[in-house]
């Protein structure tokens, strides 16, 4: 009973396959921000270290992190990108063809690093009918270690 009620569920968990790596393009476009300005309020905060109230209250410039992604190749089947962050926020959600490219902002390279901001995002292509045909992943390591379906593809 346990191994036919394991073979029925393994059926309805099947993986969105990877989008060839031919068919995209991705590129990284690094860009010097200026945080924005901390809250002015006097307020303690108990569980916060030195380094942490220093980061946060300051005002350099930091690595800022853009994505570009470029679709060399869209099947014909695949009329629709939707792109959704690690905590189920999504991003992007339009129409796509051959040719386009679109921009993801993930933010301060420090923030992905330390999980303050989202880490990991999919890109889904869709049919019409909203079915998700294939994907993009792309991960953000605690070192820095950039991944695009499992494959490094740089470090910042």
């Amino acid at each position: 009973m346990t191994i036919f009620s394991i073979l029925i569920f393994s059926l309805f968990l099947q993986e969105i396959p990877y989008k060839a790596a031919e068919d995209f393009e991705i590129k990284l476009e690094y860009q010097f921000k200026q945080r924005p300005p901390a809250e002015t309020t006097t307020v303690i905060r108990y569980d916060e270290s030195q380094k942490e109230r220093d980061r946060r209250m300051s005002t350099a410039m930091l690595p800022y992190l853009m994505i570009r992604v470029n679709l060399l190749k869209v099947p014909v089947e695949e009329v629709r990108v939707k792109a959704i962050d690690n905590l189920n926020h999504a991003l992007l959600n339009k129409k796509i063809k051959g040719g386009d490219s679109f921009l993801l902002d993930l933010g301060f390279t420090d923030d992905v690093k330390d999980r303050v901001a989202p880490h990991e995002y999919n890109l889904y292509f869709l049919s019409p009918d909203k079915a998700q045909l294939s994907r993009i992943h792309l991960f953000v390591e605690e070192d820095g270690t950039f991944l695009v379906n499992g494959e490094k593809r740089g470090k910042f």
